[in-house]
């Protein structure tokens, strides 16, 4: 068996387990806390969603780890190179992830903090960048062209020439 069939076997039953994991967590926490109905429900609701996107996200990490999702052009141009602007942002997304996800757990008790609007500005500013740089690209006419296969030396030597016995018949 090879690795994308077993991705596959894999991800076939990732939803089935999240969504009947997120029923048993919702049950569990409903019956469990302590409050209103609608507080209960409220909590209950957050697990649920909560479940559904890790799993989802742990299809989509497996689906990477098996070849199904193809990352090789993540940060690339079409014409093959490397794209600097590609490249920051997402440098930029996971600094700003991470920065959150560390002050979120550093909090006593756990709360979303508020996100500053500099922060915000220079997330902006970087996917801006970005933008500005696919406009500048698209606008050039080389930007749009896919390159040029590479000759393949191999298939070069093998071909017959042109102008060998045929052009003596025709004369």
């Amino acid at each position: 068996m090879n690795l994308p069939d077993a991705g596959k076997k894999v991800n076939s039953w990732i939803p089935l387990v999240s969504l009947i994991l997120a029923v048993i967590a919702a049950l569990i926490i409903y019956f469990n806390e302590k409050g209103s109905a609608m507080e209960r429900l409220a909590v209950v609701a957050g697990y649920a969603i909560l479940i559904l996107v890790f799993f989802f996200g742990l299809m989509v990490l497996i689906a990477m780890a098996t070849g199904q999702i193809d990352l090789s052009k993540l940060i690339s141009e079409p014409t093959g190179d490397a794209s600097v602007s590609r490249f920051q942002l997402l440098i930029f997304t996971f600094v700003i992830a991470l920065s959150l996800l560390m002050i979120i757990v550093g909090n006593t008790p756990l709360a979303f903090p508020g996100i500053p609007n500099q922060i915000l500005a220079l997330l902006g500013i970087s996917a801006a960048t970005y933008g500005v740089g696919k406009g500048i690209q698209f606008s050039r006419p080389e930007g749009v062209k896919q390159p040029d296969p590479k000759p393949d030396p191999k298939k070069e030597e093998a071909a017959p020439e042109k102008g060998g016995e045929d052009a003596n018949k025709a004369s």
